[in-house]
């Protein structure tokens, strides 16, 4: 396994694992690469649908996209609305600026971000990837949306605010239960219950939930969600329609149609979802799979059978059911339990547990389902039991069947438990297992890798071939771990109640330690394997180019070693070595650049390998081949000087000059060959043969006339042997072929004048050669050559002539086919176009005449048809012409021939049916039946069966049954027009008998309609006039009660206090509320009925009815509000009188209470809590005394009140009682008050004296606290000295509080007030007062005995002193001989006894002195004595440090410094790459020291460490301050060489690719520079101009392409510049001089083009003038088009795709005027220019306005497209289905055919009124072709359907009148526009739209009628004016749309009611003729 693999395996491992709570739920395997393509496919959508906001590109691959952070930094300006500035380079760091940006962004909004990083972005990491874009999905879609309501209802969980929203939406669907975002949304159900809930007018639930597929469901819900609510179809159904679907996008869509739907969440919703089980809220990582297994096929059956078992049991609680719930309940335990028991022990591979842990999971989830069954039937059987229904043993039955099931179920549930708890145990210790195996595998691995990266890369290429073998072994056991791996990634984790979240956190630690560790081992091997094939890979390649120039240089020294430089044997011996010379320096000068080549190859090889034995090596094999290659060279020259001096000293001037003749040649022969040249050098001349040189004048001027004929004609060649030349053409421009050719023609006789002087020149050349006595065969050779070939090019161009002349002949030919085609093309569309024949006389004729118009226009084409194939024939006679003149022709003339049959046959069929319409009088009968139904029928539409006022229904009544009278009358007409279609029938063709039939069919349709509706409106209205009687007695017997009752009810009320007259009357009330209920049902019926009538009544008597139920309504409430209101205000008086009596007796009660309660008994006070409660007491007693008086008062104002409503005789008791009331009152408040204060002063006096008996406690507790402070004094005399002062202080007290104290006791205890206690605490005070003076007394003695004590104190530390002055002497004494205590082991341990046991000496002393207070000077000295001991100590521990680690620290010190003098060498200071090397090896050498001294400095600073920690040197900080900057300063290094070492890595790349560069485009400028002064050094005006030109422009080119180059070297000077840190100079030097060239060499190309502008030819003024002509032309029309939209502004982005078109050519224009000499054209060309730049700037400005209102419009046109788009496919579908309809009629099929068209028809119309709308806003052009294509459409399908539909008569007189009222409206409105505008033109303009409009939808009958008025309103004008053109042209174009959309229209009509008579009528002698009835038919309809 590669390493990329490695490192895809490592991100499975970091996913999360999977976590099982109580054995429910589990993660399934396998799912997430599922989940990671969909959140892809649903995320890329979401951001696409925000870009398509603000018109962005899309996105194609979001984790590629994302990579740069351009396009997510777009994103978040549309999300944030904020712009961000990005990046402008492509690099990898502006790739992680942006990322970072981004990053920052989401901070600043509060978006969460946990361990995302830029690289992890930039690297394209799936998954960080996906978290991101979720995060912000779920801040700006989720969060965003919801935080309104989410605030709202109090709630922070979004989701559950969701759930709830989407439950309490689908609650009255019972085929949805959505419970989570994953697995409740798999069928589809969900997403259309929650639309259908909201929307349910966009399509039917029932349908939707029959259809079979998931699929289908969720494709329908999105559809209908994107074309009705606007949500982008963000899911694809295959994607949901799964076990587990995605939740994080299920989410995201949901969320969408919350954010557009109405968002009402009540909290009774959310606390649904808080009490759903948990295991039904899973999620999908969570969600369970439950395995394949025996028991398992219930499970899909479990929730059905629960609900119906649960339903059954709850509704019926009888014994049967009961008993056959728990044999089902029995049966499932006894297959539960066998599943148990087959589940076999637990297997030792942890695999195989994993399994048999998921399936015991299922088995869970079985034991959870069927756990509400078993409680269900315990349940059932308690309630038998409970109900008491059953006999004893059924009983004793039930209670034995309860306990059997319930210890069943309770030993499965036990065992299943038991089962699973193992299962865990061993599951969790077998993953144990496999962690620690990969932990060590890890450290193993992770050694060999070091040990590895140790090891030196070569030296050999064999060793390195050995090093990439042993690294694919090691990818080889990386593969096999992976398996451990993978099976680590799908762990099982088992969380209890006890460890929690504790072990979840501990466990993704451990995983997320191992998997950073995979991590590093995988990108470690991925690493090395890149570099040990790129490494092997250049090795190779230096390796095979050093052998090959090995042996190539081997080849030339063997070759120089055979030439011989003396001793000849004669010239051509000589010259012979002579010519192995010079081919030799060739093959050397070819050969130089191997060497550089060689050096590079070496260079990157080094870089790569860094390796110093390979450099050594490398270096000493290219100064081996420099060795060899310079001795070459040099023998080389030597030999040729040798050879040179043999000659001269030789041979003669003549040999000489032959030799220099053959050295010469030779070099040029070399030169020639590298050059490629064609021709041959002449062999040598002859031994001995006198030559003498020719003039070389002529021989030039030969030379330059031959290659530029040579040249002209293989150029000429090349166009003329073109492959255009291979094939004929039908059609095509061949203008700029004949242009080559004849430019080829017209340059022909310069060119022959150059062949004459070229063979002129050769005759002069033979001649001087012949007289001179050379050979001349070679020029004569050339110049035959050059004639032959001329010959030849002369035959080919005479031959392209001819051809091009053909050509055009075969051109012209099929131009004339063509347009015969095209005029017989015409004709099959005109044929096609025709309607079905008609059946008026008048349309018929019309359309036979039109048909033999076609016919001879048609016969005119003959002619010219066999002129064509005259022509054809001489075209094949003249040459072997195409193969397809023929075939062409035979099918054109076949395509006529059957065109014109076609016609013959239509004009056939139109004179048949001419001669077999109906008579006259058909037409006129038909007419006047109609015109009677019709007046009929508008007499039944109105509402004569309303109820109105009986003498009104009385007569209607009337006016009906007269109207069935007339019925009878008309039947005659009606049996005649049924005979006359019988007769025709026979006679005519089948489908205009089958018209006939089905118009008269309508009609008795509508007859038979008609006579039904006047029997049942008699019927209606006879009994809707007996209802309104009896509504009428009813409302009058209402009134009259509550007449009677009003009068009761306005009776007076006797006065309060009348107790017998209240409860009277309360009587006679309370009976009128009884009679009020009895009669409301009576009132509620005659509301009903006044409702039910009201429906059925005309408005105004409606508006009566209504008036009198709310009048009596009104009355009736009125009656009821008073009679309660008596009822109410009677027993209110009542039982006022009843609580006023009540309030003063209480009060009575209460002043006897209080008085017997705190004044009349005798209080005691025997403790103060006695003393406190009563003056407490008395303290509430009288503030609820004063509360009482607000009673007091309430009650005096209620009797004063009372007394002024009641009788006189009630006053006097009343005012008696209430001034018993305010005495008694009186006097307890005084009295209270009066108690209260003495007891007051009783407290006082107590308080008092418990204040002074505590000032005296206080002190006796400092005499006792003085006591036990001196109780241990320890110290010097003075401490001791110092206690017994202060205690004697305190005793001098003087004696006043204690005399209060007993003057206040005495007091209180004679007045018998807590006299016990006042006596005990008295005692009690006294005997402590004594006792403390006793013992103050002894302590005195105490003290003084104490002082003695401290003088042993003294003498101990005096002894410690010493003893440590000796100790630090003897230190000091071995510190200066620098001796350590290993050297003296036994003295530096009794030095170490001696201090410990001072330590612990003094710690003793000072701890007894601390703790009981001991004396300063004690404690001083004692301190003294501990510092001596730290002084002494510290000593110690400096004689224990080592005496040899300051020196080290030195030497670390000394090695770091010079490292640190070195680093600023590394400083970059030139971009030469060698300079670099050399800094860069330099850098290296010193991170080699660095390396080297690592392990010194760190075991130096670890015994530094150890030696602060121990105290073992004097200044422990100072030592700890320079370890710390020892290592600071190491890191510091590190850091600095580390990064040193990148930038001159980085340097040296970027300068080796800059001198490559630089070299590259510096030889282009050379040669070019050298090009352009040969060029120039020419005289006068180039010889050949068109290559000079084609030259220019192909410079001119490459100069472009060269741009890209120097932008390229820019960047990578800019990307130096940033390494090089201040030397920018040195960079800016390199590109200013190449600038510099490029400048010099670009300016004077462009000078040397501008030179030959004015040769330019004329043809390209011309072409330029045809090329901007051509332009200008779709560019004029696109400006006529103005504003107005057309399809394609819609259907593509209106970039402006000609803007390169236009800028090259108004570039073309300014070169133009440049070379163009004349001012004139030169004008000319200005202003085609300015014409241009206007025509398309103003187009520009159009295409913006239209692109803005194409906009503003696009979801009302892509809505009315959709809708047209899907009328069209039915279309198609129906029509297929149509065709598919037997011979024989089924009616079954037709009835849903027309059934299905009357549906669509709302369709049409809406998409006309759409269409409408769009016009409206200037998108007509745009509808058109679409609404004309689907009215043309419908209309066809409309004819073919004819035959087959019927409509009844109800469905026609409702469309007529429909129609004919939207007609009117229509009329009226054209009518006032004409006369308003007085224009002809506006009821044109009118009659259009009115005729676009009628070519489909529902209302094509009333704009046929608009039509006809429009006729008459023509006709009137035109006969008013008759010489007005306008008029006439304006009836001539209405008259035949006119006829042809009426009887197209109408046709319909016409052939159902001939269906009708045919089909319905069965008697002849009841039929009319029907010449009578057609004619009313036809003008019933067309005007009414």
């Amino acid at each position: 396994m590669q390493g990329k693999d490695a490192v895809l395996h490592y991100l499975d491992l970091l996913r999360q694992p999977t976590y099982w709570h109580d054995g429910v739920t589990r993660k399934a395997a396998g799912m997430e690469d599922e989940r990671e393509d969909v959140q892809k496919k649903t995320f890329t959508k979401w951001i696409n649908a925000q870009f398509a906001k603000f018109g962005r590109r899309y996105i194609e691959d979001l984790f590629n996209d994302f990579r740069d952070g351009r396009r997510l930094l777009e994103l978040l300006e549309y999300l944030t609305g904020q712009k961000i500035a990005k990046e402008k380079g492509s690099t990898r760091v502006h790739a992680l600026n942006n990322v970072n940006k981004a990053l920052q962004v989401l901070q600043r909004n509060n978006v969460d971000l946990v361990n995302i990083g830029s690289s992890d972005i930039v690297d394209g990491n799936h998954k960080l990837t996906l978290g991101l874009i979720w995060n912000i999905i779920l801040h700006w879609q989720v969060k965003d949306v919801m935080k309104n309501i989410m605030a709202g209802l109090q709630q922070t969980n979004s989701e559950m605010i969701l759930l709830s929203w989407v439950r309490q939406s689908t609650r009255n669907y019972p085929q949805v239960n959505v419970i989570n975002f994953t697995t409740s949304w798999s069928d589809g159900l969900a997403f259309n219950a929650l639309l259908h809930s909201h929307r349910p007018d966009l399509f039917d639930w029932n349908a939707v939930a029959s259809q079979p597929s998931p699929v289908q469901r969720l494709e329908h819900a999105f559809n209908v969600a994107r074309q009705h609510l606007g949500i982008e179809k963000l899911l694809d159904p295959e994607d949901v329609a799964t076990a587990c679907p995605d939740k994080k996008s299920i989410l995201m869509y949901v969320t969408s149609l919350f954010q557009v739907l109405p968002q009402k969440v009540t909290m009774e919703a959310i606390r649904e979802v808080e009490m759903l089980p948990r295991h039904t809220r899973v999620t999908r990582e969570e969600h369970i799979e439950v395995h394949e297994q025996h028991f398992s096929q219930e499970f899909s059956e479990t929730v059905e059978q629960k609900t119906f078992s649960t339903t059954r049991m709850g509704s019926e609680m009888d014994l049967e059911n009961y008993q056959t719930a728990l044999e089902e309940v029995l049966t499932w335990l006894l297959s539960a339990e066998d599943a148990l028991q087959a589940q076999g022990d637990i297997s030792n591979d942890v695999e195989v547990v994993k399994e048999q842990f998921h399936t015991h999971e299922g088995f869970m989830m079985e034991l959870t389902a069927h756990q509400g069954r078993v409680g269900n039937v315990l349940q059932v059987g308690s309630q038998l039991l409970t109900a008491g229904k059953l006999s004893d043993d059924e009983e004793n039955e039930i209670q034995e069947q309860m306990n059997l099931l319930n210890s069943r179920w309770e030993s499965l549930r036990v065992a299943s438990m038991e089962k699973q708890s193992n299962l865990h145990k061993v599951l969790m210790d077998l993953q144990n297992q496999q962690l620690a195996q990969l932990a060590d595998w890890l450290t193993k691995t992770e050694e060999r890798t070091k040990k590895i990266d140790l090891e030196p890369l070569g030296p050999d290429l064999e060793d390195l071939k050995r090093q990439v073998e042993e690294h694919k072994a090691f990818q080889e056991d990386l593969e096999q771990e992976q398996v451990k791996v993978n099976s680590l990634t799908h762990m099982v984790v088992v969380v209890d109640e006890n460890s929690g979240d504790r072990a979840t956190a501990a466990l993704e630690e451990q995983l997320q330690h191992f998997g950073k560790r995979w991590a590093v081992i995988c990108r470690w091997t991925e690493d090395r394997w890149v570099l040990l094939q790129d490494i092997l890979r250049k090795w190779q390649h230096f390796a095979e180019e050093q052998c090959l120039f090995d042996a190539w240089l081997t080849e030339k020294e063997d070759a120089v070693t055979k030439i011989r430089t003396t001793g000849f044997e004669d010239q051509n011996e000589m010259l012979t070595n002579l010519s192995k010379l010079a081919i030799l320096k060739g093959d050397l000068e070819m050969k130089r650049q191997m060497m550089s080549k060689l050096k590079l190859l070496s260079q990157d090889l080094l870089v790569a390998v860094k390796n110093k034995a390979v450099a050594q090596k490398l270096e000493s094999r290219l100064e081996n081949f420099a060795q060899r290659w310079d001795s070459l060279v040099q023998k080389v020259e030597s030999n040729s000087k040798q050879i040179s001096q043999a000659v001269t000293t030789t041979q003669t001037s003549v040999t000489q000059t032959t030799v220099m003749e053959t050295v010469t040649m030779v070099t040029t022969r070399e030169q020639i060959l590298v050059k490629h040249a064609k021709e041959e050098l002449p062999p040598p001349p002859p031994h001995k043969k006198r030559q003498l040189l020719v003039d070389s004048e002529i021989r030039k001027r030969f030379d330059s006339d031959t290659t530029e004929l040579h040249s002209w004609m293989t150029r000429s060649e090349a166009v003329l042997q073109s492959p255009e030349f291979a094939i004929f053409r039908k059609e095509g421009n061949l203008s700029d072929l004949r242009e080559r050719v004849n430019a080829i023609q017209r340059e022909k006789p310069e060119k022959y004048r150059k062949l004459q002087d070229a063979s002129r020149s050769a005759e002069a050349l033979v001649e001087q050669m012949v007289n001179e006595g050379l050979n001349p065969d070679n020029i004569r050779q050339a110049s035959e050559q050059l004639k032959s070939r001329w010959i030849e090019f002369c035959q080919l161009l005479s031959e392209r002539l001819a051809w091009l002349e053909y050509q055009n002949n075969i051109i012209d030919f099929y131009s004339q086919l063509q347009q015969l085609e095209q005029t017989t093309i015409t004709a099959e569309n005109w044929l096609k176009a025709q309607p079905t024949p008609a059946t008026d006389p008048a349309t018929v004729k019309t359309q036979l005449e039109k048909c033999k118009d076609e016919i001879i226009r048609m016969s005119t084409l003959q002619p010219q048809i066999e002129r064509l194939k005259a022509q054809s024939q001489a075209l094949k006679e003249k040459e072997q012409g195409p193969v397809f003149l023929d075939a062409d022709l035979a099918a054109f003339t076949s395509h006529f021939k059957q065109i014109f049959a076609d016609m013959h046959a239509r004009e056939k069929q139109l004179q048949t049916i001419c001669d077999s319409l109906p008579p006259a009088h058909y037409k006129e009968t038909m007419n006047t039946v109609l015109l009677w139904i019709q007046q009929s029928e508008t007499k039944l539409s109105m509402p004569q069966v309303a109820v109105a006022e009986y003498e009104i229904m009385e007569q209607r009544l009337r006016e009906l049954k007269a109207l069935q009278s007339s019925l009878q009358e008309q039947q005659k007409g009606l049996n005649y027009l049924s005979t006359t279609v019988e007769d025709l029938s026979r006679k005519a063709p089948a489908e205009v008998s089958q018209r006939y039939r089905s118009e008269i069919e309508v009609i008795l349709g509508r007859w038979k309609k008609l006579s039904a509706q006047l029997v049942e409106h008699c019927q209606k209205l006879e009994e809707r006039m007996t209802k309104l009687q009896r509504f009428q007695n009813d409302t009058k017997t209402l009134k009259k009660w509550m007449a009677e009752v009003d009068v009761f009810l306005k009776e007076e009320w006797p006065a309060l206090g009348d107790s017998e007259a209240l409860e009277k009357q309360l009587e006679q009330c309370t009976a009128l509320v009884n009679d009020i209920q009895t009669i409301q049902p009576s009132l509620n019926s005659v509301n009903e009925v006044g409702k039910k009538m009201k429906s059925e009544a005309e408005p105004e008597f409606a508006s009566r009815i209504e008036s009198e139920l709310k009048d009596l309504n009104a009355q009736w409430e009125h009656i009821c509000q008073q009679a309660y209101a008596k009822k109410a205000a009677l027993k209110g008086g009542l039982d006022k009188t009843v609580s006023l009596r009540k309030d003063l007796s209480e009060m009575h009660e209460w002043i006897t209470q209080a008085e017997e309660e705190y004044l009349e008994r005798d209080f005691e006070y025997k403790t103060p809590e006695e003393l406190q409660r009563a003056v407490e007491e008395l303290k509430r007693a009288k503030e609820e005394a004063m509360q009482k008086e607000v009673k007091v008062k309430l009650i005096t104002d209620s009797v004063n009140n009372f007394i002024a409503k009641a009788p006189p005789a009630a006053h006097e008791a009343l005012k008696k009682e209430l001034d018993v009331l305010i005495t008694s009152y009186q006097q307890l408040c005084s009295r209270l008050n009066g108690k209260w204060k003495t007891l007051e002063e009783v407290w006082a006096c107590w308080r008092e004296l418990l204040s002074y008996l505590d000032a005296e406690n206080k002190w006796l507790n400092e005499i006792e606290l003085k006591l036990k402070a001196t109780e241990n004094v320890q110290g010097g005399a003075e401490e001791i000295s110092e206690s017994l002062d202060s205690l004697e202080r305190l005793m001098r007290h003087p004696e006043d509080n204690r005399n209060q104290i007993r003057e206040l006791a005495q007091t209180l205890t004679d007045g018998g007030i807590l006299d016990e206690l006042i006596n005990e605490k008295l005692e009690k005070f006294n005997t402590r007062w004594e006792e403390l003076q006793q013992q103050a007394v002894r302590r005195q003695k105490s003290l003084e005995q104490s002082i003695q004590s401290a003088q042993e104190t003294d003498k101990t530390l005096r002894l410690i002193q010493e003893s440590l002055a000796v100790i630090d002497k003897q230190l000091t004494a071995y510190t200066a001989d620098r001796v350590d205590a290993a050297q003296v082991p036994q003295e530096a341990q009794k030095i170490q006894s001696e201090l410990t046991s001072h330590e612990i000496s003094l710690e003793e002393m000072k701890k007894r002195n601390r703790g009981k207070d001991a004396a300063k000077r004690v404690l001083s000295q004692i301190d003294v004595a501990q510092k001596k001991l730290q002084d002494v100590s510290m000593k110690f521990r400096l004689f224990q440090k080592p005496a040899n680690f300051e020196q080290r620290l030195q030497e670390c010190k000394r090695i770091l410094d010079e490292v640190k003098l070195q680093v600023p060498k590394l400083e970059t200071k030139s971009v030469e790459q060698e300079v670099v090397q050399s800094q860069l090896d330099h850098c290296m050498k010193l991170y080699k020291n660095l390396s080297e001294v690592k392990s010194e400095v760190e075991t130096v600073i670890k015994t530094g460490r150890q030696i602060v920690q121990k105290q073992q040197t004097e200044n422990p900080k100072e030592l700890d301050e320079r370890l710390t900057a020892l290592k600071l300063q190491y890191n510091e290094l590190g850091a600095k060489v580390t990064e040193k070492k990148q930038e001159l890595e980085k340097c040296l790349k970027l300068s080796r690719k800059l001198r490559k560069e630089i070299n590259s485009l510096t030889e282009w400028l050379a040669a070019t520079d050298a090009e352009l002064t040969k060029r120039s050094a020419a005289q006068g005006m180039p010889s050949n101009l068109d290559a000079e030109i084609a030259w220019g422009k192909a410079t001119r080119k490459e100069i472009e392409k060269r741009q890209v180059q120097l932008k390229s070297i820019s960047d990578l000077g800019e990307n130096l510049k940033t390494v090089m840190k201040g030397k920018e100079s040195l960079v800016e030097d390199k590109l200013s001089l190449l600038n510099s060239n490029w400048i010099a060499v670009t300016s004077r190309a462009e000078e040397w083009f501008n030179l030959l502008l004015p040769f330019i030819p004329v043809k390209e003024l011309e072409q330029f003038d045809f090329d901007i002509q051509k332009m200008l032309e779709p560019l004029e029309v696109e400006i006529q088009q103005g504003v107005n939209l057309k399809e394609e502004d819609f259907n593509k982005d209106m970039s402006e795709e000609d803007e390169s078109t236009v800028k090259e050519l108004l570039q073309r224009g300014d070169r133009l005027q440049k070379g163009v000499t004349d001012e004139r054209k030169r004008e000319e060309i200005k202003t085609k220019q300015q014409l241009l730049r206007t025509k398309h700037n103003a187009l520009k400005d159009l295409r913006s306005q239209r692109r803005k209102k194409a906009l503003e419009i696009s979801h009302q046109w892509y809505q009315y497209k959709r809708q047209a788009d899907d009328l069209m496919t039915w279309l198609d579908d129906i029509e297929k289905k149509l065709a598919g309809l037997p011979d024989q009629k089924d009616e079954q099929k037709l009835k849903e055919i027309g059934g299905e068209l009357e549906k669509k028809k709302e369709d049409l119309n809406a998409v006309h009124r759409q269409a409408e709308r769009l016009s409206k806003d200037g998108a007509a052009k745009a509808v058109e072709p679409t609404l004309i294509q689907l009215s043309k459409r419908w209309q066809d399908f409309e004819s073919k359907f004819a035959q087959f539909r019927r409509l009844n008569y109800a469905q026609i007189v409702s469309c007529y009148w429909q129609t004919h009222m939207f007609a009117t409206a229509t009329t009226n409105s054209i009518l006032l526009t004409v006369r308003a505008s007085g224009s002809l033109s506006t009821l044109q303009i009118l009659i259009r739209k009115t005729l676009l409009s009628a070519s489909g939808g529902i209302f094509i009958y009333s704009n046929t009628i608009v039509l006809c008025f429009c006729l008459k309103i023509a006709l009137k004008l035109y006969q008013s004016i008759r010489k007005n053109s306008a008029m006439k042209n304006l009836c001539l174009f209405l008259l035949p749309h006119y006829f042809s959309i009426t009887f197209i229209s109408l046709e319909t009509l016409v052939c159902h009611a001939s269906i009708w008579f045919t089909e319905h009528v069965k008697h002849k002698n009841c039929l009319f003729q029907t010449t009578h009835l057609m004619p009313i038919l036809i003008g019933f309809f067309i005007c009414p």
